[in-house]
Formats: C-alpha cells, sequence, structure tokens
C-alpha cells in the first residue's frame, strides 16, 4: 500500500498466502509485498490505456499483472530458497531463546531504547512480530518490557529529583507515567534531547539491563504476550517481567 496505493493490496494479500503456503514465512511475505507494490508502480508509469478505461486499471490490470508476478517469481523461483532461509532463521532464533536469551535480551533491549520510535527501535520491534508470526514470543517479552522503560525512567527521575527538571519538564514526566504504563517510547524523547550523546547510551545501557533481568528471572513468552506495563498478566512468571521494567526504569532514572 505504502509503494503502490490499493492496486497492490490484493496481489500483497496473495503473496502473503503463498509465502505461507510454501514455508517462506515472513520474510518471503515481506519481498512478496515489495514485488507486489513495485510491479503496480510500473504498471501505472508505463502502461497507457484510452481515456475512457481509465478505471479499468487499478481496478483489473495492475492487479492481475502484480499477481501473475508475485505467483511466478515466490511460488516457483524463489519457494524453495526462501523455505530454505526462513527456517533456519526461524531454527537460529529458536535456539538462541535457549542457549544465548540473555544476550538476546540485551541487544533488544538496547535497540528498542535506542532511537525510541525511530529505525532501530521499529526493526527491533518488527523482527519481535515476525517471529511471533513465527511461534517464536520470547524476543517480545523482552521488546514490550524495554518499550517501557525509558518513559517510565524519566517519570520516576522527575519525582525523586525535581529540583533538576523544569516546571515543564515535570509535567511531561507527568504524562509518562501514562505512556510507560501502555508502552509509549515516544515520551522519552523530550528528555532525551537535552543531551542526547550522553542519555541515548544511558536509555540504551538501562534497557539491555532491565531485559537481561528479566532473562535471568525467567520471565517467559509462552503465549503471545501483550504490552505495556499490565503485559505481566500473559507471561510466565509474570513478576519477573514487572521486577525487569523497574530495575531498567531505575537504572536509567538515576543515571540520568
Amino acid at each position: 500500500y505504502s509503494i503502490a496505493d490499493k492496486p497492490a493490496i490484493g496481489a500483497g494479500f496473495i503473496g502473503g498466502a503463498v509465502a505461507s503456503s510454501t514455508y517462506a514465512g515472513f520474510l518471503g511475505a515481506v519481498i512478496a509485498a515489495f514485488i507486489a507494490g513495485y510491479t503496480v508502480k510500473w504498471a501505472k508509469k508505463h502502461i497507457h490505456l484510452p481515456e475512457s478505461m481509465g478505471s479499468v486499471m487499478p481496478l483489473v490490470v495492475c492487479p492481475l499483472i502484480a499477481t501473475g508476478f508475485v505467483a511466478i517469481i515466490m511460488g516457483v523461483i524463489l519457494a524453495t530458497p526462501l523455505a530454505a532461509i526462513n527456517t533456519w532463521l526461524v531454527n537460529w532464533i529458536s535456539s538462541m531463546c535457549q542457549s544465548s536469551q540473555l544476550v538476546m535480551a540485551m541487544i533488544l533491549g538496547a535497540m528498542i531504547a535506542s532511537d525510541m520510535g525511530g529505525p532501530i527501535n521499529k526493526s527491533a520491534w518488527m523482527a519481535g512480530n515476525a517471529l511471533m508470526a513465527e511461534g517464536i514470543y520470547q524476543p517480545n517479552v523482552f521488546i514490550n518490557a524495554a518499550i517501557c522503560m525509558p518513559p517510565l525512567a524519566y517519570a520516576i527521575a522527575t519525582v525523586i529529583k525535581k529540583k533538576r527538571f523544569s516546571a515543564e519538564f515535570r509535567e511531561t514526566g507527568k504524562s509518562n507515567w501514562a505512556m510507560g504504563f501502555v508502552g509509549i517510547t515516544e515520551g522519552a524523547i523530550p528528555f532525551t534531547l537535552v543531551k542526547p550523546q550522553i542519555l541515548i547510551p544511558v536509555n540504551m545501557f538501562g534497557a539491555a539491563i532491565g531485559a537481561a533481568v528479566i532473562a535471568i528471572l525467567g520471565g517467559k513468552g509462552d503465549i503471545p504476550p501483550v504490552g505495556g506495563v499490565y503485559g505481566f498478566v500473559s507471561i510466565t512468571h509474570g513478576w519477573a517481567y514487572l521486577v525487569g521494567i523497574l530495575v531498567g526504569a531505575f537504572v536509567i532514572a538515576m543515571l540520568a
């Protein structure tokens, strides 16, 4: 949709279905979406019909061409190699959940807190969602927790060190209680921008520590975890999730 608007959606859905049926997984679905979008974009630019048939282009011609390209490329050419890559990737992440969970927790926590809603944050968040679609829920436990930590941290900081903050920042800190509770990292941005060269590393360090605490204490995602602080209800050993969030938030708050 973002590449070529509504005419690309149908082909994109079909590409997603092909990716599922051929075990190409989320990686295949992403590639199928690009094929559908750019095929429609090409068709719009290079195929010119009489003005009287203008309505046929977005309804019939573009979707038909895009669907054909998606079916051939995804179903015939890329199905086997993408299935092999996806299977390897899922198995690797699954094994990492068992053998290197602490490292994974720290990496994901730091990524989420690095740019708070920016491309690095969204990369980690999207990877977690893609893996969740494959039935791997543990990464999302760390991601959901790390999202809560920076806004909660600055809310805490404005309470324990009121004199360090202007009246405006103290008011912003109040809204960060709600943002941290539901999981909106962007609440920490106004505070971080005061001195980003110091506070971005502080945010990353604190979130990495908080996520690591969850891993050490055994917080597990046996079902798809819910975001926000209240997400502890969907996690095995939900208390570990809460402790990790509090530890990460306090580390950021004290250092900031």
